[in-house]
């Protein structure tokens, strides 16, 4: 067993860096879960993404509130220091929460890729064939990864000995644990470039403006941030077999686990919040318009209101609407029956009192085309 080193500054603290992260980017999660819940819960779509996504927050504020304890006890100092002040037993009493808080933080950076699986198949067209393959791909990183908790926590016997030292007993040699996390990270992140790569191929060929193709392509494609993360968390897995500072020196695995775990939840949720930025704007947009009436934006027809006002030709779900080249699906919808749609903007002025049968009806009739009147 590794001697713990003791030429090290007893003053030495990571303590402030551990709390900022957990609960910074906890926060950022919990915000943006509940703003997704929020989504769908207004439009009554609440759906099985929802359910895991949700699970995921939950084990994330578990093993932040684990990491945050142990911090209280010793975690980010030098364990020299914590020794030499608190004796043998707070050493292991902070390993124990330490390391406690890794099968919460392991699930909840596996439970969102199948929150993202569910949502894909939700999005795009009818597949049987690729929605097999993203739920068993998911499926297996989600075991891969609760295996790997089995691995922490038997790879010592007794199991206290992972975290006492003081304790008697035989452990495997680190090289089974730093092998297995490694084959998991790769697999993690191999799961999660397919998570991204499979909509932003279906998306961009849509037949769809650039800007709104580009944004929706970004959103669906943000587990490749997740990706980026696991592989360099990869880099510290090392670390938790450390023995010589183990309280110190696994600060950087920690902080990375962190980040991950929050940074997959939120790619999970960014591409189902469309409706919620698409009505904040929207009402910006309409705020902007009060100064300006004559600007017709989308599917209105709208005239100045002293005017005569042209008989409007109904919301844009009662359009003439043509289907895209390739069959796709809102993403904030768990309805896989609606789909995202090619649409044609129109706007009708009328800035001249003009009888309703007559100028205004010609106008209507020159402007619109012919296959969207109403027939009246």
């Amino acid at each position: 067993m590794s001697t713990i080193i003791t030429d090290v500054n007893f003053n030495e603290t990571k303590a402030k860096e551990i709390n900022v992260c957990a609960w910074v980017f906890t926060g950022i999660a919990i915000g943006t879960v509940f703003l997704k819940l929020t989504t769908r819960a207004h439009v009554k779509k609440l759906g099985w993404d929802d359910f895991f996504i949700f699970l995921s927050l939950a084990l994330s504020i578990i093993a932040a509130a684990f990491v945050s304890y142990s911090v209280t006890l010793g975690l980010g100092r030098h364990t020299a220091a914590v020794i030499a002040e608190h004796g043998q037993e707070r050493l292991a009493l902070t390993a124990y929460w330490q390391i406690l808080g890794y099968p919460f933080n392991i699930g909840s950076f596996s439970f969102p890729n199948i929150s993202i699986a569910i949502l894909i198949s939700n999005l795009l067209d009818r597949n049987p064939w690729r929605t097999g393959c993203l739920y068993t791909m998911t499926t297996l990183q989600v075991l891969f990864a609760l295996i790997s908790v089995f691995v922490i926590f038997f790879q010592c016997t007794p199991t206290a000995a992972l975290w006492d030292p003081s304790v008697k007993g035989t452990c495997w040699s680190p090289k089974v644990f730093n092998d297995y996390s490694y084959w998991v990270s790769a697999y993690t992140t191999f799961t999660d470039i397919v998570l991204a790569v499979v909509p932003i191929r279906a998306f961009w060929n849509l037949q769809m403006r650039f800007s709104t193709k580009l944004g929706i392509c970004i959103m669906m494609g943000l587990t490749l941030l997740s990706a980026i993360v696991t592989v360099v968390k990869a880099t510290y897995l090392h670390l938790f077999t450390d023995r010589t500072d183990p309280l110190f020196n696994v600060v950087p695995l920690v902080l990375w686990g962190l980040v991950e775990q929050n940074v997959v939840i939120v790619a999970a949720c960014i591409p189902t919040l469309r409706p919620f930025f698409r009505k904040t704007f929207e009402s910006k947009a309409s705020h902007s318009e009060t100064g300006n009436p004559s600007s017709g934006v989308g599917f209105k027809l709208s005239s100045n209101p002293s005017h005569s006002a042209v008989k409007p030709i109904g919301s844009e779900s009662e359009l003439p609407l043509e289907r895209s080249k390739r069959q796709a699906f809102d993403v904030e919808s768990n309805n896989s029956q609606q789909g995202i749609w090619q649409t044609q903007e129109i706007s009708v002025e009328s800035d001249e009192e003009t009888d309703l049968e007559g100028g205004q009806r010609r106008k209507y009739q020159e402007v619109v085309p012919a296959n969207l009147h109403s027939g009246k």
